[in-house]
């Protein structure tokens, strides 16, 4: 079984299963799209050399019959497929539960069939599927503090502790390589802080300096890449302030090692990642 919901630019949600005004004919497009790549052929060389590749438009086409009363439930999805707007579209079968948004490309009524029938054609540019879960990841341990059999001395006892700059395994459920939202929060005075992928060597140093109660966010999804700083209530770019050798990190599928640093103060330092998981296809 699996449930298809469809919301439109304005956040209004129609699903399309389990609804007795349409009955769903085929889903066309979840499964991976093509790839286009590109060869040079050489005279006198058996294949070819290869250049470069890349993943081309996901193409999503839903086929479907429009039930009794026809022309009230046909008019009813307009509302949700306006051509050239954007919608999202999300899928959940029983063991992935994402949503990807396009453009609807075309709206095609066969009128005058004895079921009158709906074709629609979503362009979408970023081929991905996202996970409706997402993820969020501190980079620091906390060890509790509090054990049984226990009793508390009159100047108190501490009931866990945490250790900013610990190494820390954060999983990408995805099946494609993302990037994250690092977020950096200052509560003393660091200097040139800098996130490390313990595993492949890859960093991300930023020359700057923080003081207490600063917030430094860095992007690295592809397509929405920026670094800024937050201070005193001002918000600064800091791409220019990216340290030579630095990479914007992304997390592989599995498990992915990352440890923080500073040149001074990384025990003030609290770091955490948000991820969005990636999907080729369900």
């Amino acid at each position: 079984m699996y449930q298809l919901i469809i919301e439109n630019q304005y956040g209004e949600r129609l699903e399309l299963t389990h609804n007795s005004n349409y009955a769903i004919k085929s889903v066309i497009g979840l499964d991976p799209p093509d790839s286009v790549i590109n060869t040079t052929r050489n005279a006198g060389q058996d294949g070819s050399i290869y250049n470069s590749s890349y993943v081309d438009n996901r193409v999503i086409t839903i086929t479907m019959a429009i039930n009794y009363p026809a022309e009230k439930n046909r008019i009813n999805l307009y509302k949700f497929f306006k051509t050239k707007f954007p919608v999202k579209l999300y899928y959940r079968n029983g063991v992935r539960d994402v949503w990807i948004q396009g453009y609807v490309q075309s709206m095609q009524i066969a009128y005058f069939d004895k079921k009158e029938t709906c074709q629609i054609t979503i362009l979408c540019p970023d081929t991905l599927f996202s996970g409706v879960e997402t993820g969020a990841e501190d980079l620091f341990l906390v060890t509790s503090g509090f054990e049984f059999p226990f009793s508390i001395d009159e100047e108190g006892i501490p009931f866990s502790s945490i250790t900013p700059g610990a190494e820390k395994t954060i999983f990408n459920y995805g099946d494609i390589e993302t990037g994250a939202l690092i977020t950096i929060q200052a509560t003393g005075a660091v200097e040139d802080p800098e996130i490390y992928n313990t595993e492949t060597n890859e960093f991300m140093k930023l020359n700057v300096s923080m003081s207490a109660g600063d917030v430094i966010e860095i992007n690295t999804r592809p397509g929405s890449k920026y670094i800024k700083l937050t201070s005193s209530g001002i918000t600064t770019s800091l791409i220019g302030n990216l340290a030579e050798g630095s990479t914007w990190l992304m997390l592989r599928p599995g498990d992915n090692v990352f440890a923080n640093y500073a040149y001074s103060g990384d025990a003030y330092m609290y770091v955490t990642f948000e991820i969005v998981y990636k999907f080729q296809g369900v």
